[in-house]
């Protein structure tokens, strides 16, 4: 029986750390699990975010094709741990992309189930297509307090996009949002015949491998063998409050374009640099 743990997000939950451990330790992983992250996914990689943007059937089913063709393409294996958080659709937070004739701004989506159960239907039919009815597939999903995701996703967006609008004004839209853990579990009771597991981030960072040593658990690694295991560090820590609240002034202030997401890279990368300059003291 092959056991398939899809980790599919949530975004801003530590997922890029999660995966730069799993990335680190490939190797020492080997044993226990193969392992596919997002270069490894092909055109799943993104379809998954392109059918959040627009959740139209022609994307539904180029993310189904794009998925059978990854798996068309791996080994079989006892077990396997595939991580992309776009496999749960859009990031929160962004605007859903209307018809250029149809004017005025999309609706900004403010949580994953519809889109996620969705994907996580096409993921399920094609694993047990690939693998058989009797597979044991499991989904994990890395989440965090509802406040701090929020402003999260706030900082990234205001550093990926155009976004104008304060904070204040962004929050107002998630008055209804769920917390991540319920939505989770939304998601795996629509999925049936699946397993659910879920790590907090605020718990991970009281581990010294993070979300890593929850994936440990999940796959049996023993205590005794763990030594060998790389800690990858904490990646794609967002803005500051300083830098972005510069950020919302240059959106509201320049004009959007290629300029304005070039200055913001600079700004953000030389933050970044500063930072680990910082840590290695």
């Amino acid at each position: 029986m092959t056991r398939v743990i899809v980790h599919a997000g949530f975004h801003k939950t530590g997922t890029t750390s999660l995966q730069a451990f799993v990335e680190t330790n490939r190797e020492a992983l080997r044993p226990w699990a193969d392992v596919y992250l997002k270069r490894d996914l092909g055109r799943a990689r993104y379809l998954g975010r392109l059918y959040g943007q627009r959740p139209w059937l022609a994307r539904r089913l180029a993310f189904r094709h794009g998925f059978r063709a990854f798996l068309a393409g791996i080994p079989d294996a006892r077990t396997i741990f595939i991580s992309r958080e776009s496999l749960s659709g859009m990031m929160p937070g962004n605007r859903r992309r209307r018809l250029p004739w149809r004017g005025g701004r999309g609706e900004r989506l403010v949580r994953y189930e519809r889109q996620a159960i969705a994907l996580g239907h096409e993921m399920t039919a094609a694993l047990r297509r690939r693998f058989g009815d009797g597979a044991r597939i499991e989904f994990l999903f890395t989440t965090r307090k509802l406040e701090p995701w929020i402003y999260s996703l706030y900082r990234h967006i205001l550093r990926t996009s155009a976004l104008n609008d304060d904070f204040a004004r962004f929050r107002a839209d998630f008055a209804a949002t769920p917390p991540l853990a319920e939505q989770a579990r939304n998601i795996a009771r629509a999925l049936p015949g699946t397993v659910l597991h879920i790590s907090a981030l605020e718990c991970a960072r009281e581990r010294p491998l993070g979300h890593g040593a929850m994936l440990l658990d999940l796959l049996g690694v023993p205590a005794t063998r763990r030594a060998r295991f790389r800690d990858a560090g904490h990646h794609h820590a967002g803005p500051s409050q300083a830098l972005a609240e510069r950020f919302l002034e240059m959106n509201r202030r320049t004009r959007p374009g290629r300029a304005l997401k070039e200055a913001k890279r600079t700004l953000y990368q030389r933050e970044q640099d500063r930072q680990r300059e910082t840590d290695k003291r």
